[in-house]
């Protein structure tokens, strides 16, 4: 199982030339690995006997593109969430790849400009690949919202650990396994080892440099949600797909008065 991000195989042969998908870009690397690597021959595995194993591109492509092969899932947030998100993976990246939009640090830019300017395009490219093949393809390719699997952990990888597998399996590990990956435990683990499990947070083996900037959690206001949706809209991508939550204190912080912040705890 391929776990990353790229473009949905199987859809680069499906867009017409004159499609808006062509004529734009991705503003930074990463969004489509598979097509931006030259060669997948040696493909790092995990948790299997063997340490790499050979991807070809073209034939997953040509199989995906026919409905056939392995079967496919994207897990997306909504796109204003996912930017967000992004804009301070990037401030805080330490390539230039990231960091500099156009020649300009990320850090200098607001989240309007950066959403509009760069991130959104590059969400609808990658988004849109999915949407159109899972509308050709229901069976092969599911699109599975990034809430579901916060909200409901076990239920939503059950569901698409049975995609993958074809059938419907028991799977009485995940329970623990949904326990296990709690943010403290996580932290907990990253300060046994002493490094990033997977190089986004600051500290020993990570990309990410340190900052202080205490603005980058603040949420971002509703009348950039419906720009963006308009947006969207307009290059064919179904925004009825998206969910869009409210604030969740576990995963955005705000600064509360002490008295608040005692309250707060005391009502859970």
């Amino acid at each position: 199982m391929f776990i990353g991000h790229t473009v949905c195989p199987g859809f680069h042969d499906m867009v017409p030339a004159g499609h808006w998908w062509r004529q734009t870009s991705f503003h930074v690397p990463g969004y489509d690995c598979f097509h931006e690597e030259k060669s997948y021959r040696h493909t790092p595995v995990d948790l299997a006997s063997y340490d790499y194993a050979p991807v070809n591109v073209s034939a997953m492509d040509r199989a995906a593109r026919k409905g056939r092969g392995a079967p496919i899932a994207l897990v997306y947030r909504n796109p204003v969430d996912q930017a967000y998100s992004y804009f301070r993976y990037c401030q805080a990246h330490v390539s230039p790849a990231y960091h500099l939009f156009r020649g300009r640090p990320v850090a200098d830019m607001s989240f309007r400009e950066y959403l509009f300017d760069a991130a959104l395009i590059s969400y609808a490219r990658q988004f849109i690949s999915y949407q159109l093949q899972a509308e050709r393809y229901p069976d092969l390719v599911k699109m599975i919202p990034y809430d579901d699997l916060i909200d409901r952990p076990v239920e939503t990888a059950t569901y698409l650990l049975n995609h993958f597998c074809g059938t419907r399996r028991e799977w009485p590990m995940l329970p623990a396994a949904a326990r296990l990956v709690r943010k403290d435990h996580m932290r907990a683990i990253e300060g046994k080892i002493g490094s990033s499990l997977d190089g986004t947070r600051n500290g020993q083996d990570s990309h990410m440099r340190t900052s202080g900037d205490a603005e980058r959690d603040r949420l971002a206001d509703s009348a950039i949600r419906d720009e963006a949706i308009s947006r969207l809209t307009e290059l064919g991508v179904d925004c009825s797909l998206f969910a869009w939550p409210g604030h969740r204190a576990t995963t955005v912080r705000q600064v509360f008065p002490e008295g608040v912040r005692q309250r707060e705890r005391a009502s859970r």
